[in-house]
């Protein structure tokens, strides 16, 4: 476990130890009910309870976790101590605080929530709430900025004061495990020459749609790191260059080539990335949601930019970075709460220090569970996947498409329109419309093709007619990284003893395969699996894909969470802040 309070806040108030006594649940359970209407449940109290030990709970989906964590909550602030909730998204924390507000203010206790766009002086309010909601993230770079603005001491520079006391996360596997491949970097502009750098990445995009694979470059099988070969260096080193570019050495031009060639080879738009408002917005790919702030390492993003010919920003530099699992370690209780933790429970107990305990539903699951589908390509796979929409919203029910990306639910809405089939796409483009469309969801015949963004966080209400015809209908369109995603997804549907049903459907085309071992590799599985087809050899080879991936991304966490150990070991024997000052690594 990481263990690290180099950085908690000396200022935190005393340490109470909060307890739910019966008389507090009470309380609590007379306030929801008052204010919202809604019946607080044993096993909701149960889970509030388990959120007072540093532990993650793991209670089924739509079982009300957000409710558990408003209890828990409570009985923190109670105890003279301070809340952070941390969400999945912005909309989930916003949604959140507004629905609680009313009983958080009943109790006497302040709440507030902020976002990306959140203003300064409003986070300067928002803070000196007894309980904040938010992102993870979003806490994680408010922290990163206090630290720079405590650096600068500047006296009349009044900032956030954040008390590193209590962190509350929902949806805890997404956030302590998916979120925590990737660091929190905050980046300022590099003092380099703007124009010169916008010139050498569009030559660079453009030079780079004339290369050939094995002749021009190579793709290494196991790494996907892109090289030129001798000729690709000749024919770069002979062309013709903007004046621009006369001041740059061999090997800058060299590396502003193959960075194009990766942005072109490796990164997809409507995958990887969307195009909004002439910029790159980043696509999370666990949350199908835009990254506002958020851009690709080193030069990628400009040459990204380059190739989708927007706006090119300068390059930028890091100023400032901390891991997820660094800066947990900093809050004095850490617990959680989600529906799937439980194959996950050993890098939590490792990483964290936290176990994880399951709760039962209080009501016995009505969900049926179809068994997979099997194709041989990807068009068959949505065409069968058409088919049995068109039948099921013909029952007056409602339907639920999970894709993984953008590009899939936009391929999918094709193959629906030319079946004169109404629907909605949800996804990065439109998270204006998340609020209208997850509500009309469960109305019968609609059709709601979504990325991640309607996965996590999600209670879809169904429409009495449509519990009747068998309830809201979810179908997986193809495997996740990891499988406990894909349960995410069709938990969507037999929420609290609700009817519904669910189905996967797999192809070898999926790209789960090209994400485990390669796109050669991959190809090369496909033409074996495709010239003597048979669907357990292929359901069999698309759950191995699925495993290796996730191993894949928990060795990578691992290592992640090893390495910022040790440099920050390194720095700090050097007088060094490893969260602030320029990186300095022993090799």
């Amino acid at each position: 476990m990481l263990n690290d309070n180099h950085d908690r806040d000396a200022s935190a108030r005393p340490l109470g130890n909060p307890r739910l006594s019966a008389s507090l649940a009470d309380e609590a359970a007379a306030v929801i009910q008052d204010q919202l209407g809604l019946t607080l449940r044993p096993t909701q109290i149960d889970a509030a309870g388990g959120l007072l030990d540093p532990s993650i709970v793991e209670l089924p989906m739509g079982e009300g976790k957000t409710l558990s964590i408003a209890v828990a909550a409570i009985a923190m602030v109670r105890a003279g101590r301070r809340v952070f909730v941390a969400t999945a998204n912005d909309y989930l924390a916003t949604r959140d605080c507004e629905l609680l507000r009313s009983v958080f203010q009943t109790i006497g206790i302040t709440a507030a929530s902020i976002t990306a766009n959140t203003a300064s002086a409003e986070k300067q309010i928002a803070y000196d709430a007894d309980v904040l909601y938010s992102t993870l993230r979003q806490f994680g770079f408010d922290y990163l900025n206090q630290r720079m603005d405590r650096r600068s001491a500047s006296a009349n520079h009044r900032h956030s004061r954040m008390t590193m006391d209590v962190l509350l996360v929902d949806e805890a596997d997404s956030v302590l495990i998916d979120e925590a491949r990737t660091p929190l970097v905050m980046s300022s502009p590099a003092v380099t020459g703007e124009t010169d750098t916008a010139v050498a990445c569009r030559w660079s995009a453009d030079f780079a749609k004339n290369l050939s694979a094995n002749v021009d470059f190579v793709v290494a099988a196991d790494t996907d790191a892109i090289a030129l070969t001798a000729l690709g260096h000749q024919k770069v080193l002979r062309s013709r260059m903007p004046a621009e570019m006369n001041a740059m050495t061999t090997t800058q031009i060299i590396y502003a080539v193959e960075t194009a060639l990766d942005a072109a080879l490796r990164f997809r738009r409507d995958q990887h990335y969307i195009v909004a408002e002439n910029q790159i917005q980043l696509v999370d790919e666990f949350t199908g949601r835009g990254q506002v702030n958020r851009t690709f390492a080193a030069d990628l993003h400009q040459a990204i930019q380059a190739r989708e010919g927007v706006a090119i920003t300068p390059p930028s530099m890091p100023i400032a970075r901390i891991t997820i699992q660094e800066f947990v370690a900093c809050f004095a209780h850490l617990s959680g709460t989600t529906a799937t933790a439980w194959e996950d429970r050993r890098e939590i107990a490792e990483v964290y220090g936290l176990s994880v305990r399951r709760l039962a539903s209080w009501k016995p699951s009505r969900r049926i569970e179809y068994p997979a589908q099997v194709y041989r390509t990807e068009g068959a796979k949505l065409d069968a996947i058409a088919d049995e929409i068109q039948q099921v919203v013909a029952a007056g029910r409602a339907v639920l498409v999970g894709t993984r990306t953008i590009e899939k639910s936009e391929q999918l809405s094709r193959v629906l329109q030319t079946r004169g089939l109404q629907h909605v796409v949800l996804n990065a483009r439109h998270v204006d419309r998340e609020a209208e469309w997850v509500k009309a969801a469960g109305t019968a015949g609609q059709i709601t093709v979504a990325t991640n963004m309607a996965g996590r966080g999600t209670d879809i209400p169904l429409d009495a007619s449509v519990a009747d015809a068998g309830g809201l209908h979810v179908i997986v369109s193809e495997p996740h990284s990891a499988a406990r995603i894909d349960r995410q997804l069709i938990g969507r549907a037999g929420r609290q003893g609700d009817p519904g049903s669910c189905r996967s459907y797999w192809s070898i085309d999926d790209e789960i395969l090209d994400h485990a071992y390669g796109t050669a590799a991959a190809d090369s599985l496909r033409h074996r699996l495709g010239t003597s087809y048979s669907e357990s050899q292929v359901r069999q080879q698309l759950r191995r894909a699925q495993t290796a991936v996730a191993r894949s991304q928990r060795r990578g966490r691992r290592q992640l969470a090893a390495h910022a150990n040790r440099l920050a070991l390194q720095m700090r024997s050097l007088g060094l802040d490893p969260h602030l000052d320029p990186i300095c690594e022993s090799r």
